[in-house]
């Protein structure tokens, strides 16, 4: 076996000497010597593990099957590659612990009768890509890493944890591993590569959409005194959906994990990604299918487009305005007409209980008698807003979603809006780059979703297709 290998083997050695050493003699008397002769054995530990891993490395590198295994992945790619020969690559472990492996390089030689295209990969090591080694981390410790720093409050703070944990990473070096697996992520998006594993067949699934808000940095002419590159704040929409089931009482069903996505794009992206979502689902095969969301017009526009590229029956689908909308907007008529606070109180609960029993129809008709006379621009637009979603489309159908023990509202959505929104990325003085804004909502939107491991398995398995 080589040097490095040796190296490992006899630090390891040390290292489990030291350990046995320990926990043969040593002895604690106190609460803070406890607690520091632990931290002494964990770190010790994980310094063991990282130098048995880093030896499980290298033997897995030096070897003729690796390097038939580097041949075929390189046959694959789209482009010719031809080896330049081994060169030595240093990965980071664990507890400040690295590993140089000699691993093999290949380069594409360029066509000088094309322009070159600085963004074209000319040169990769299959080997470390197989390995999921492509970022100079291992695959644990950069999933671990992306998942602190999704989940905390800033980047700063996820460096101090990790430290803590026996990951030594700067602050700078953490955004960009974070901002490769956000590239890895979008790749997989445009691909057509990105699934989420579940099973619909014969259930109902409630399909659910809405936006919310940050502060993007948009590029402006100039430079600052200190010579960075001026910049404008810009509030921007980012859109998530959701895609859960219900049991038979109507409650969220737990063994079907939910799936949150979205990002900055445009929601013409947004649906293309939820089309490819529910067709791996399979979504035909469900019981019931229920888009409900709120009176978005970019929502609403898009929902009878994506059922019919679904294949989903008319049967099979009921689309639903939030019903807590709804009721707003009973509260705004109410409050813009002439009733005393006990009239108005009595209006609003008697519309209440006409929508839920599914009487829009009534409904219309007490606004209208409400309404006499010449109405405000607001009075005529929360009138058309019943008008058009509730007897044009039929979204007010309550009546019929909790005949089937579906949902009436959004709220799942909105939860998932200031969960993987607002508590990470919304703030007066946080400024996003577009891509690192979507990258963080995308990783928080997995995350919360309990899905990070499907999600971590995917960004670090490299095919060919996404190598270059």
């Amino acid at each position: 076996m080589n040097a490095e290998y040796q190296r490992l083997e006899v630090q390891a050695t040390e290292c489990w000497q030291r350990l046995t050493a320990q926990a043969g003699s040593a002895t604690v008397s106190s609460a803070a010597e406890a607690m520091q002769v632990e931290e002494q054995i964990l770190r010790d530990a994980m310094k063991l593990a990282s130098m048995l891993f880093g030896m499980i490395m290298v033997r897995s590198v030096d070897d003729e099957h690796a390097r038939e295994q580097d041949r075929e992945f390189v046959d694959a790619l789209p482009k010719k590659f031809h080896s330049q020969g081994t060169r030595p690559v240093t990965v980071s472990l664990r507890a400040g612990v690295n590993v140089t492996l000699d691993v093999r390089y290949y380069h594409r030689l360029k066509d000088s009768r094309r322009r070159p295209n600085r963004k074209a990969k000319h040169g990769l090591y299959p080997t470390l890509l197989r390995l999921g080694l492509h970022q100079r981390e291992t695959p644990a410790a950069v999933a671990r890493m992306a998942r602190a720093a999704a989940l905390l409050g800033s980047f700063e703070e996820a460096a101090g944890m990790l430290r803590g944990e026996g990951i030594e990473v700067s602050v700078n070096r953490l955004r960009k591993l974070v901002a490769g697996t956000g590239k890895m992520l979008r790749r997989l998006s445009e691909s057509g590569l990105l699934s989420a594993q579940g099973n619909v067949t014969g259930k109902r699934v409630v399909v659910t959409a809405d936006g919310g808000r940050v502060r993007l940095r948009e590029k402006k002419r100039g430079k600052t005194k200190k010579g960075r590159q001026r910049f404008q704040p810009k509030w921007r929409e980012p859109r998530l959906f959701m895609i859960y089931v219900v049991d038979d009482e109507g409650q969220q069903d737990r063994d079907f994990r939910p799936i949150i996505d979205g990002g900055m794009g445009s929601c013409d992206e947004l649906f293309a990604l939820l089309l490819a979502y529910l067709q791996g689902l399979d979504i035909t095969q469900a019981e019931r299918v229920e888009f409900v969301a709120d009176g978005a017009a970019w929502i609403w526009n898009r929902v009878p487009g994506l059922a019919e590229a679904l294949g989903l029956r008319d049967d099979q689908v009921q689309q639903l305005i939030d019903f807590w909308h709804a009721v707003e907007y009973l509260g705004k008529l109410a409050d813009s007409s002439k009733l005393d606070a006990t009239a108005r109180k009595r209006w609003v609960t008697t519309q209440k209980n006409r929508l839920l029993r599914g009487e829009i129809g009534s409904v219309v008709d007490a606004i209208t008698e409400l309404m006499k006379g010449r109405r405000s621009k607001d009075q005529t637009t929360w009138l058309n807003y019943f008008i058009t979603h509730g007897l044009e489309h039929r979204r007010m159908d309550y009546s019929r979603a909790r005949h089937h023990h579906m949902p009436i509202g959004s709220g799942a959505i909105e939860s998932a809006i200031r969960r993987v929104i607002n508590l990470r990325v919304k703030g007066n003085a946080i400024y996003w780059l577009r891509e690192n804004a979507e990258t963080m909502i995308r990783l928080r939107a997995w995350i919360k979703a309990g899905r990070a491991e499907e999600l971590f398995h995917q960004t670090t398995c490299v095919t060919p297709g996404l190598a270059i």
